[in-house]
């Protein structure tokens, strides 16, 4: 079976060749852009055999000699350790990030989540009764930058967008409004400063709870928040919403930012276990986006591949890792 793999994020380092995520199937066409969508005004195809090459036995892609796709080796953080990105202009990878379609046996996303599974996980209980009743259901996003939705190009490919969209297209008869509630650069300690004011008045039938990209930076007396109190302040979101009404709840794990980053700690994996112990604890979903984006580091995808602002926001394909953890947690139980 035939299965499309599409807009796959790269960003080449001259002409050093990388994997694809799953091999290729040769005799099908390969496409590359430099939007994640192709249909913008200002997207750039770019040419197999003269811009890029595949070899589709290995299962990788490079640049071409003399390719017009941007070098990544010539963004001024390359090869830089601990750098400080406030000492740069532009610190981003969207000029280099490239976006490709192509074909593999592969199976590339699990489409088989139905609504039994859903309703079985009993994990989304009020938003699938309201949605299977044709009301529409509030999903509230509170959280950091990345559950603000940086930096996916638009909402609908934010990770939030995706899971809403899957959710709509299993019960047609129903409507999801997101409310975003999520800050830049916030902490879990801003996160309960917020929740009563923020989160509560809302009576959402979702909230999803991101946080510990920001907990986890490494400062010069630490991290910014304690593992002890990371957890003290993720009980206290669940509790204030719990005790204020029946909302569904997941809980978000963090990607890994770059190493070569300042404040990378290397430690983001225990917040993430702390998260995910605590959904086991209060019988709550965690979308486990850390283990997603680890198997796709682990197959060789790069940092800077999936990384827009090159520092800890997830480009549209690194919000699609985030988004597939979605089947796993329904499918759990």
């Amino acid at each position: 079976m035939t299965n499309k793999q599409l807009a796959e994020t790269f960003v080449f380092m001259k002409e050093e060749a990388l994997p694809l995520r799953y091999k290729p199937l040769a005799g099908e066409s390969t496409a590359m852009r430099n939007r994640s969508r192709k249909d913008l005004a200002d997207t750039i195809q770019y040419e197999e055999g003269k811009d890029y090459i595949v070899d589709y036995e290995e299962g990788t892609i490079r640049r071409a000699n003399g390719s017009r796709i941007p070098d990544g080796s010539l963004h001024p953080m390359y090869g830089v350790s601990g750098f400080d990105h406030n000492r740069y202009s532009d610190f981003s990878n969207q000029a280099y990030t490239v976006y490709v379609d192509y074909s593999t046996e592969s199976v590339t996303e699990d489409r088989s989540l139905t609504t039994e599974d859903i309703e079985r996980s009993g994990l989304l209980r009020r938003l699938a009764g309201k949605l299977k009743a044709g009301e529409e259901a509030v999903y509230v996003v509170y959280g950091d930058s990345i559950s603000t939705g940086g930096e996916a190009s638009e909402e609908g490919l934010a990770y939030f967008g995706r899971i809403r969209d899957t959710l709509q297209s299993l019960y047609k008869e129903g409507r999801i409004q997101i409310v975003n509630k999520a800050i830049g650069g916030e902490d879990t300690s801003g996160g309960v400063r917020r929740v009563a004011s923020d989160v509560v008045p809302l009576n959402a039938d979702l909230v999803s709870i991101g946080y510990g990209m920001n907990d986890q930076n490494k400062q010069a007396d630490g991290h910014t928040t304690t593992l002890e109190d990371f957890e003290k302040n993720l009980r206290f979101m669940i509790d204030t919403i719990r005790n204020a009404g029946d909302s569904d709840i997941l809980l978000v794990t963090p990607c890994e930012p770059n190493p070569n980053w300042q404040h990378t700690s290397g430690k983001t994996a225990l917040y993430a276990d702390v998260i995910r112990r605590l959904g086991d604890e209060y019988g709550i979903g965690v979308l486990d986006a850390h283990a997603t984006w680890a198997a796709e580091l682990a197959a060789g995808k790069t940092h800077e591949s999936l990384l827009l602002n090159n520092i800890n926001h997830p480009n549209d394909y690194g919000h699609w890792i985030y988004s597939q953890a979605l089947s796993p947690m329904l499918k759990k139980r």
